[in-house]
């Protein structure tokens, strides 16, 4: 493999021949590892100052020559980066011949504070000092057609970066995710969730979260499940999805047997069969204490010696619980268009059912409205329920956006 010559002043201390991952037109899920090195796509120029006012690409010719390469790049933080990588997904069911390929770094202290002077000012560093091993650096002096990030820590790091793009000649376009708490129009696009402030001619506003989810992967991996999880369709199966301790409050001892309780009266009320799942976020000994309050022929754990059950159990469940501190769970459940009941850690009330404040109030108020999702209660509603799929039509809005 070819030597990879060291990387200007200002560029991430660690560039090297690596391994990435290339996205292929194949199902969500599926990643073909392939090798290459770190050679350059484009003639490298110097970087001269770019006034502001140009930042925005709107009119900076596309190029064609080449298909088009996509750049998911992450802090590697795992609800960001899978919003970045879904995104991604769902552009290249749109166009088939594109390709992606996923980076994950650690962005500078300096950009991350100072982004929109990230975007403009030349030499700051683009990359922290990092492990080689645990981030994936991209290639120095090449550069994508469209980057994909999100987070509000990475938007200082894609407003840099495409400085040093449109000064090495490539009209690179960004595209970020959630609000980057700076003028939206510093960006080429914006795709932020309704319970986001951020507006403006160049921002794409969805109701749930990012996934990689289809009903075409719930079905499929529903057939792939191991064998014993279909005698659970025999009987009322509700698949309870956990989150747990987040920025906003940790689940305690009290929340723990309030929960535990309220799902011990609901599987008796529809004779129905839970099967709990944990989140990331699930703490320690939560999944034990709420199994223990529910009654023993009423409860399914998944095995550590089996393949992952997820997202095949929301197309075998008839309906989905998820508890109310995940907006993630909540979007790729409400895929299925089955049931799906917000359980509140939190006192919930008439007016706010979730128990939440804030942007996570906003978005479950958003979803009880628009017939995607309902507050707990005793029994499985009937619906009928509006099924959330958004991601095609994202992409091609994105798409038409961007000019492709």
């Amino acid at each position: 493999m070819a030597a990879v010559r060291a990387p200007p002043a200002g560029e991430c201390p660690t560039v090297r021949a690596i391994c990435v991952s290339r996205f292929s037109h194949t199902p969500p899920g599926t990643i073909r590892e392939t090798c290459r090195h770190a050679g350059q796509r484009i003639q490298k120029g110097r970087i001269d100052d770019i006034p502001e006012d140009d930042m925005p690409a709107d009119d900076m010719p596309v190029m064609t020559s080449e298909p088009v390469q996509i750049w998911v790049v992450s802090d590697g933080t795992a609800g960001m980066r899978m919003q970045a990588v879904a995104l991604a997904d769902a552009l290249m069911r749109a166009r088939t011949d594109w390709a992606c390929e996923e980076f994950t770094v650690a962005p500078h202290g300096v950009v991350r504070a100072l982004p929109r002077l990230a975007g403009w000012l030349p030499g700051l560093p683009l990359c922290a000092a990092a492990d080689s091993q645990l981030h994936r650096l991209p290639h120095a002096g090449q550069f994508p057609d469209i980057m994909i990030t999100c987070g509000r820590r990475m938007a200082g790091f894609a407003l840099a970066l495409r400085r040093r793009a449109r000064a090495a000649g490539t009209p690179m376009r960004i595209v970020h995710i959630q609000d980057p708490r700076v003028a939206p129009r510093l960006f080429d696009a914006l795709v932020v969730p309704r319970h986001d402030r951020a507006r403006g001619p160049n921002v794409l506003v969805t109701t749930g979260s990012l996934n990689r989810l289809t009903l075409g992967t719930i079905q499929r991996a529903m057939m792939e499940m191991p064998s014993r999880w279909l005698g659970a369709a025999r009987r009322t199966a509700v698949a309870v999805m956990l989150g747990g301790d987040n920025r906003r409050y940790r689940v305690n001892d009290g929340m723990a047997a309030a929960m535990g309780a309220r799902l011990a009266e609901f599987a008796t009320a529809n004779d129905a069969q839970l099967i709990l799942l944990a989140s990331r976020r699930t703490p320690a000994g939560l999944v034990e204490r709420i199994t223990a309050a529910l009654p023993a022929n009423r409860v399914m754990l998944p095995r550590d010696d089996e393949p992952n059950i997820y997202p095949g159990i929301l197309g075998l469940a008839q309906a989905t619980i998820v508890t109310a501190d995940s907006v993630n769970m909540a979007s790729e459940a409400a895929i299925s268009g089955k049931p799906v009941m917000i359980a509140p850690w939190r006192a919930a009330t008439p007016d706010n059912p979730s128990g939440e404040a804030g942007r996570i109030r906003a978005f479950h108020d958003a979803m009880f409205a628009a017939g995607h999702t309902v507050p707990l209660g005793a029994t499985i509603p009937s619906g009928p329920f509006e099924r959330l799929d958004e991601m095609d039509g994202l992409a091609e809005r994105l798409l038409e956006l961007l000019g492709r």
